[in-house]
C-alpha cells in the first residue's frame, strides 16, 4: 500500500514538471532541485517498517482505509477539520490518528492536511485554467486556510514557490 503511495506522489511530481515543460516555461534550476529532493527523500518501504508503531495492524489499515476515503471526499478543504474532529469521524482516537499520519504519511496532523489542500488546488489550476485569474485570497479561502498569508506560507513550504510566482508560470 505504502508503494502505491510513492508512486502516486512521483507520478504527480512527474507531471507537475512535465507540465512546466510543456508551457515551455524552465523552471529556475533551485526549483528544479527541489522536486528532485522532494523526491530522494521520500522514506522507501523498509525505511518505515522499521518504525516501531505501537498499534494493532489491524486498526491501523481500519484507519489509513478511512483516510482514504476521507482524502477522496475532499473534506479536508473545510475549515473546521481538526485532529480531533477528523478522529471522532473515523472512529479512532487523536493520539492514533496522529501517529499513523506521522508513520505512514511522513508529516504531523497540521502539516499533511495543508499539503493536501495545496495539492487540491494545484490540481484545479492545471486542470481548471479560470482559477489561475482567482486572487490569492479566494484560493485560499476556496481551500479551507484561515488567511492569505497561512495559505501563502503553506504553498511555499510545500513547493518551494509563493503561489503568485507559481501561477505566473503558466
Amino acid at each position: 500500500m505504502f508503494k502505491k503511495r510513492i508512486n502516486s506522489l512521483e507520478r504527480y511530481l512527474v507531471l507537475t514538471i512535465w507540465f512546466f515543460i510543456r508551457k515551455n516555461k524552465r523552471l529556475p534550476h533551485s526549483e528544479c532541485q527541489n522536486f528532485s529532493s522532494q523526491l530522494e527523500n521520500i522514506p522507501d518501504e523498509k525505511e518505515i517498517s522499521e518504525k516501531n508503531l505501537l498499534i494493532n495492524s489491524i486498526t491501523v489499515n481500519n484507519i489509513l482505509q478511512k483516510l482514504e476515503k476521507f482524502e477522496s471526499s475532499k473534506k479536508f478543504l473545510r475549515k473546521d477539520v481538526n485532529l480531533t474532529a477528523l478522529a471522532n469521524r473515523l472512529d479512532t482516537n487523536p493520539r492514533y490518528l496522529s501517529e499513523i499520519i506521522k508513520h505512514y504519511k511522513g508529516k504531523n496532523y497540521s502539516n499533511y492536511i495543508n499539503s493536501l489542500r495545496i495539492h487540491h488546488i494545484i490540481e484545479k489550476l492545471h486542470v481548471e485554467p479560470i482559477y489561475r485569474e482567482y486572487k490569492i485570497t479566494y484560493l485560499a479561502e476556496y481551500c479551507g486556510f484561515a488567511s492569505r498569508e497561512v495559505f501563502a506560507a503553506a504553498f511555499k513550504k510545500e513547493l518551494g514557490v509563493t503561489p503568485s510566482h507559481f501561477i505566473s508560470q503558466f
